[in-house]
């Protein structure tokens, strides 16, 4: 009995001295409950405080399996509330482990049903617990943008991902003692630590411009029978993405796209339906947002848009002046291969600033060759283009433009003209800013910045700027810019009291097989506005249709271009003098991209009240029954116009 006792004695003290910190740490893991506390996320505004996403709390339902006394029974139960087929969940509650997610943030009809089958005791090892669920209050608006969130409040995709740091905020903790069978005890709360919520983060998107853009987009898209199309309104003295529209017709390649609702759905008829139709049978499909951020990741042949660069970079370098005459033969050979507008003509006798007018692509070879390849080339990298931009998006791409040893015997007439090289559509839009800002790039900007919790707002810095061409440069090509809208092939995007500065452009989509896809187009228009003292730069893009960018994109900017200016407050302004050197450019009428008419459906404009003046300037709005097919000019462009 000694010797037991002893015995006895010897392990006590090796329990309570020797190993006392194990056996106590056992008994803290059997009597204490750490819980983590999730932050709340922060949300995303605009640059006027309006939610474009936010996080709310909803149910989610859980279970612990080792106390689940009937899996089979309570599946059954359980799938006509949540949704889930009951083999999933008869097989997690089954499951040999003491936690399982059943449903995730559930409807709150739903998640009422299923605590009151919890309370009276028919889910047994069933419980709930609050999640947050990421929702957009302003529905799908700038969804490329914003990206997705995930189950576990990961950013996935877009600003939601490249922020998810700033946005997800700290965790918090709660230590309390538990019974044997999980309950709190009165009293047991050890330690708690309350999460930080996230920053709010405040982009430069305004909520009713994105709106007014997604709108008219979409117009674009059905009246054009296009496959997709991009929208985009930067503020021309800091580089604020005000708006960035990004649509895209459904598409079996793009099964994310086949089952998402209308982004801004389009009542008027598009082609090929009759007058009898209803209107709540107009298609059988309508735009949706586009899966991807299509402005920043995408890249695309230009077409006539970057003669813009092409005739900066030669007024810049001195190689011509406005004023110079080029004679415009009906057909041009460079190296072997022969050039062509993209509508028959004699031979032309035209300044630059017909050249630009008027899109000819000899013309502007012509011009091209002056420079050289190398220093055009330069001034495109200058342009932004061939670089990522400042706002760093997500899986951004820098473009492609051809270095020297990519260079051929005819890159000296594709390039000028806007093919043989491919941009994003921020990067254009940021080209054309940079002369909208007397020949100053300002980076692009998307995010201002972010709240704290404390309510204070941290602004982040602006990227620095630097100067591409001289301010004389600028002029001279907002004025040629200005007859390419008063006589030239972009007279659809007129804004009449407003001066529009800007530039059509219609590229040739590749072919998979090599070439081109013949009368298949990327059209596209860009410019600024008022051209006196420009407020807002807007690119719009129309991709996968028939129809130049004349008649497919150039009223899509007027439209855009007209709500921003409301919106804005901006009065027309007094019409500038003339810029000496620059002749204006006369009419011709007879140039491809001036084929048709605008499309209809874009056709006109809404009443336009005249910023900062008590009359009201109208134009007549055609609500289009019916519609013809419009078809492109008969001659195949050789290359973008």
């Amino acid at each position: 009995m000694l010797a037991s006792l002893g015995g006895i004695c010897a392990k006590l003290l090796f329990v309570q001295g020797v190993n006392a910190s194990l056996y106590e740490a056992h008994a803290i893991s059997q009597d204490l409950e750490d819980v983590t506390l999730p932050a709340e996320r922060g949300s995303i505004l605009d640059r006027n405080g309006n939610e474009l996403a936010i996080s709310v709390p909803l149910t989610t339902v859980c279970a612990d399996p080792y106390q689940v006394a009937n899996p089979r029974q309570e599946a059954q139960v359980l799938t006509r509330l949540v949704g889930v087929p009951e083999a999933t969940l008869q097989a997690e509650l089954s499951a040999p482990q003491g936690f399982v997610y059943l449903a995730r943030t559930i409807p709150d009809a739903a998640a009422a049903r299923v605590e009151k089958l919890i309370t009276d005791g028919a889910l047994a090892g069933v419980y709930t617990i609050q999640e947050p669920k990421r929702v957009d209050p302003a529905g799908q608006l700038a969804a490329p943008i914003l990206g997705v969130v995930g189950a576990n409040g990961q950013g996935l995709s877009g600003l939601e991902y490249k922020y998810n740091e700033l946005l997800q905020g700290k965790p918090g903790k709660r230590v309390e003692v538990v019974d044997p069978a999980g309950g709190q005890i009165p009293g047991g709360l050890k330690d708690y630590q309350a999460p930080v919520p996230g920053d709010d983060l405040v982009l430069s998107i305004d909520e009713p411009l994105q709106y007014n853009a997604e709108e008219a987009l979409a117009r674009a898209i059905v009246a054009a029978q296009a496959k997709s199309g991009m929208a985009l309104v930067m503020d021309r003295h800091t580089g604020d993405l005000l708006a960035v529209a990004e649509l895209t017709m459904p598409n079996a390649k793009e099964p994310s796209t086949q089952h998402e609702p209308p982004a801004l759905p389009v009542w008027f008829l598009p082609p090929n339906v009759g007058a009898g139709a209803k209107k709540a049978n107009v298609a059988s499909a309508q735009p949706v947002e586009a899966p991807t951020a299509s402005a920043f990741t995408t890249v695309y042949e230009p077409g006539s848009v970057q003669k813009l660069i092409t005739m900066s970079a030669a007024l810049s370098d001195q190689v011509i002046v406005p004023s110079d005459v080029f004679s415009i033969p009906g057909s041009y050979d460079v190296a072997g291969s022969t050039f062509s507008d993209a509508w028959a003509h004699p031979t032309l006798h035209w300044t630059v600033s017909d050249i630009l007018a008027h899109s000819s692509d000899i013309g502007t070879i012509e011009i091209a060759q002056r420079l050289g390849m190398s220093k055009l080339v330069d001034y495109i990298h200058t342009f932004g283009v061939g670089e990522k931009t400042d706002v760093g998006f997500p899986g951004e791409s820098s473009g492609l433009v051809p270095g020297p040893n990519q260079w051929s015997g005819t890159s000296i007439a594709t390039v000028p003209i806007g093919q043989g090289l491919a941009i994003t559509a921020v990067q254009m839009l940021a080209a054309y800013n940079t002369i909208a800002n007397g020949g100053v790039y300002v980076p692009p900007r998307l995010v201002d910045g972010y709240i704290g919790p404390n309510g204070l707002e941290h602004v982040f810095p602006s990227a620095p700027t630097h100067r591409v061409v001289s301010n004389q440069v600028a002029q001279e090509m907002t004025a040629m810019l200005e007859g390419v809208v008063k006589v030239g092939t972009g007279q659809a995007a007129n804004l009449s009291p407003y001066t529009v500065a800007g530039k059509t452009g219609t590229a040739l989509v590749p072919s998979s097989t090599g070439g081109y896809i013949n009368n298949y187009f990327v059209s596209s228009f860009a410019g600024f506005v008022p051209a006196e003292d420009p407020a807002i730069t807007v690119m719009v893009v129309v991709e996968g249709t028939l129809q130049y960018g004349a008649e497919a994109s150039a009223p899509v900017f007027a439209m855009i271009a007209r709500d921003a200016l409301q919106e804005m407050g901006i009065p027309p302004h007094k019409p500038a003098p003339p810029v000496p050197g620059v002749p204006p450019a006369t009419p011709y009428g007879a140039e491809g991209e001036a084929a048709g008419p605008v499309l209809p459906g874009l056709q006109g404009a809404p009443q336009v009240q005249v910023a900062g003046s008590s009359q009201a300037k109208t134009q007549t709005k055609t609500q289009t029954k019916t519609m013809a097919t419009v078809q492109p000019g008969t001659t195949t462009a050789k290359a973008g116009h």
